[in-house]
């Protein structure tokens, strides 16, 4: 019994599934004679799947048909990618001083710029300039060209290269510039001619010289002589930067005592060195070896002799102990050996030692500076010793004058801090020429 009703519900419900599938068979069928009928119509919306929209159905067929990718020929070629254009030629054209009298124009790549190349640089550089008088041309100290005119074809040259919309340039410094003008006059005139107020004509200068002991003159090297004669036109303020030997002790020695009329010397040199000064002082100049008086402790303080000394040798160490004592006397010449012991540190303030011989020559009216390496290790160590004798020559401060000839570079240290380093220096040649020709012998 139970068999034979299982049997009559697998019938009905067989039954059931035919009358469904014969209606969606005929639903297929009226949808299809609708698209056939109607063709112009969006048949897409029939479908689902709207990716392929754009694609044209087959009028005699239901299926899609996709079309197959176009080989690449002669007549049909591939697309080229977008690529960037390379950016315009443009260069940098750098102005330098090289002698006491003329000035070098030299071609350098430019940042965002692509670099014509150095014979394509100077060619242009010509037709810039041509309206200027070339002196000639040189190789630089890089391995590179430049093109050399004169310091008062200066101003000619900046205005062609203003209108050069090709080439940018970088002006020599203004205050470097001023300074070798004025000195520029001596070498053209073939005399020397006082720009400042402390420098002395070569009247006076020969004059001073005629006045020296005879035994010192007849000492003295031609090389030598001509050193004192740079020093007394400079009023008696130079740095002697010979090399070890040629005699930087017995220049200082002539140059000063020249100045022996007008007040006492103080010498400041190394402690093991005063001896050995004391010795070429007493050799040299005519004095009695009284008059000379060294400094080895706060016993030896020249503030408690009953008369000031003509000549005071004492160390870097002592004048920092005696600072206030020595401040209080004026002296006619400052002699200062070693010098490159002033050199720039990247502080805001110096130490005790470098800071009291700073403060000392500002009350001296001739100062000598000695060393046969005024820069040890890179061109910011020589600011001070050149502030010295020639007040804002370099820069009002020594962070001005790094801007100018050191490249200054960043560089990351221990928990986040950033310090400045100056260790390199750029246009050096130009700084070499405008302390020769000015303060350096």
């Amino acid at each position: 019994m139970e068999k034979g009703e299982e049997e009559q519900a697998e019938e009905e419900i067989s039954e059931e599934q035919r009358k469904r599938a014969e209606a969606n068979r005929l639903a297929a069928l009226a949808k299809r004679r609708t698209r056939l009928t109607e063709p112009n119509q969006d048949s897409w919306k029939h479908f689902k799947c709207r990716k392929i929209s754009h694609l044209p159905l087959s009028a005699n067929s239901t299926n899609v048909s996709f079309r197959k990718p176009q080989t690449p020929s002669p007549l049909n070629p591939p697309p080229m990618p977008c690529t960037p254009s390379p950016p315009p030629q443009k260069f940098r054209a750098r102005l330098e001083i090289c002698s006491s009298d003329s000035f070098s124009v030299t071609p350098a790549p430019l940042e965002g710029f692509t670099y014509p190349g150095e014979q394509q640089c100077m060619e242009k550089l010509r037709d810039c300039l041509s309206c200027v008088a070339l002196s000639h041309c040189t190789q630089t100290t890089s391995e590179g060209k430049a093109c050399v005119y004169q310091v008062r074809d200066y101003e000619a040259v900046l205005k062609s290269l203003k209108n050069s919309r090709s080439i940018e340039y970088e002006e020599i410094p203004w205050g470097t510039f001023n300074v070798v003008e004025r000195l520029s006059h001596s070498s053209s005139a073939g005399r020397w001619i006082p720009c400042r107020p402390e420098h002395l004509p070569d009247e006076k200068v020969d004059e001073l010289i005629s006045k020296l002991p005879k035994r010192l003159l007849d000492t003295l090297h031609p090389f030598q002589l001509e050193g004192v004669r740079f020093g007394l036109r400079r009023g008696g303020r130079c740095l002697i930067a010979d090399e070890m030997g040629l005699g930087k002790t017995i220049q200082a020695i002539t140059i000063a005592s020249s100045f022996m009329d007008e007040g006492s010397m103080l010498i400041v040199c190394p402690a093991i060195l005063r001896y050995p000064w004391a010795e070429e002082l007493e050799r040299w100049l005519p004095c009695l070896p009284s008059d000379i008086h060294l400094v080895f402790g706060h016993k030896d303080n020249p503030a408690r002799l009953p008369k000031c000394p003509r000549v005071v040798v004492i160390s870097y160490t002592m004048l920092r102990r005696l600072r206030r004592n020595m401040l209080e006397q004026e002296r006619a010449t400052l002699v200062v050996d070693e010098s490159h012991n002033l050199r720039c540190t990247k502080k805001a303030c110096e130490n005790d030692e470098i800071t009291t011989v700073l403060d000392v020559a500002t009350k001296a009216k001739h100062v000598i500076l000695l060393s046969g390496t005024p820069s040890l290790s890179r061109p910011y160590d020589i600011f001070h010793q050149i502030n010295i004798l020639w007040p804002g020559l370099l820069g009002k401060t020594k962070y001005d004058f790094a801007k100018t000839y050191c490249s200054v570079r960043f560089v990351h240290g221990c928990q986040g801090k950033v310090f400045q380093d100056f260790s390199k220096g750029v246009r050096l040649e130009e700084l070499n020429v405008l302390l020769k020709q000015t303060v350096m012998v």
